[in-house]
Formats: structure tokens, C-alpha cells, sequence
């Protein structure tokens, strides 16, 4: 469902902005809690993560646990890999892939119908779950989008665009949102106990990048407006 912005002066839910896998998944996740989407495209379309080919890599499999995952990670890493952030991730991994399942995401099954996992790169063990081979991407986005579509605490709003933090007293209160592509149209202030930023890339910040035209690291030159 779609609710004009006019009707959105102040709002009790907690506002999301984006409508990418990391504000679809939010927004799911606090279900019943009332949430209002906001969305600078129709749902699904200009999310990086639906142009992702690649699975997932989660100790799903038997035998296979958080910790192997964690050490593949940072035996690769050369490094770089701060250890404490790895296990916490590779520990998180199992579980958001329960979640998906739940969303209905079709992952890939083998003839037993256990998840089918593939082993890859530097991982010492079989642990990429995939859809359709290399369809996750647009496979997850795809199910997270009909899903939210049938959850009634989420209220979507697409064609809008955040520009502006509204503040009050120190604390983001709400948000100044323009529709989407139409620099002429007046501001709308929406007024909300909580913001939760899911933008996206800054893809194209370079002169070339694989991400959508949306991921484009735009910003408002006056990011904080006060509440009038």
C-alpha cells in the first residue's frame, strides 16, 4: 500500500528510509511494531543488493560452525580482519539465513531437501547457499518485497526522498522529505520518534561503479533543520 504524504505530518511508527535488503529486512524485523518505508523508487527497483549474483556464506551445513567460518575470514585477510567483528558476523550469518527462509527466499535445496552449500574462494568448508546458481540477489529482494508488501504494521511510502534530519533539542525528531526527481516541489516535514537510515552505496561518488543510478551518495547541503 501506498499513502500519500500529505497525511504524514506526524507519525508514532518508526520511520525507515530506504527501500533496499537492509530497510526491507528492518522493517520486517520490527514487525508489529508500526513502521513507515520510505522508498525513492517502487519497491525493489534501485537496490544494489538486487544486482548481487553471488551466494551467502553461513555455517549452515552439518559439521560446519561459526568459528571455522570466522578463521577462513581472517586466515584471508592478511590482517586487516578484526577478529572480534568476524565472529560476531559469522555467528549472525546461520541465523539471517533462517530469517530469509522465513521471508521466503527460495534457496537453493539439495535432492534431500537440506540447503544445497558450495564451497568457494578462500572457505574451507562447503558453506555458500545460492538461488537459482547465481540469482540470490534479485531472489531475496524479490521475496522481502512481497513480504512487506503483506505485513500490515508497514506503511510504504515510494517516490519520496529524505533530504534533511529534523532536529529538536539535540535528537534527530523527524525527517524533510521531496518527491523524488522533482527539485521544484515543496518539502514535506514528518515528525517521528525514530529514523532509521538504510540509504544505501555511495556508489556513484566515482566516475565508475557497478551499482543502480539511485546509489548516488547525495546529500542536502543543510543535512539538520530545526523543528519549526
Amino acid at each position: 500500500m501506498t499513502n500519500t504524504i500529505h497525511n504524514l505530518t506526524r507519525t508514532d511508527d518508526i520511520v525507515i528510509v530506504g527501500g533496499g535488503l537492509a530497510g526491507l529486512f528492518c522493517a520486517l524485523k520490527l514487525a508489529p511494531r508500526p513502521v513507515t518505508l520510505i522508498s525513492a523508487a517502487p519497491l525493489g527497483q534501485g537496490a544494489s543488493s538486487a544486482w548481487a549474483q553471488g551466494g551467502i556464506a553461513a555455517a549452515v551445513a552439518e559439521g560446519d560452525t561459526p568459528e571455522a567460518h570466522a578463521t577462513d575470514t581472517i586466515a584471508v585477510g592478511g590482517g586487516l580482519v578484526d577478529e572480534v567483528v568476524a565472529l560476531g558476523i559469522a555467528r549472525e550469518a546461520a541465523p539471517r539465513i533462517h530469517d530469509l527462509l522465513s521471508y521466503g527466499v527460495p534457496f537453493d535445496r539439495d535432492l534431500e531437501g537440506r540447503l544445497a552449500v558450495g564451497r568457494e574462494a578462500a572457505h574451507s568448508a562447503r558453506r555458500i547457499v545460492h538461488v537459482r546458481g547465481d540469482g540470490a540477489g534479485a531472489a531475496i529482494i524479490a521475496a522481502l518485497s512481497e513480504a512487506v508488501g503483506r505485513t500490515p504494521s508497514i506503511r510504504l511510502v515510494e517516490g519520496f526522498v529524505a533530504e534533511a534530519l529534523l532536529v529538536e533539542d539535540g535528537t534527530v525528531a523527524g525527517l524533510q522529505l521531496r518527491e523524488a526527481g522533482n527539485f521544484q516541489a515543496n518539502p514535506f516535514l514528518l515528525a517521528s520518534r525514530a529514523v532509521v537510515l538504510a540509504t544505501g552505496g555511495i556508489g556513484h561518488l566515482y566516475a565508475v561503479t557497478t551499482n543502480p543510478m539511485e546509489a548516488s551518495g547525495s546529500a542536502s547541503p543543510s543535512p539538520r533543520v530545526p523543528v519549526p
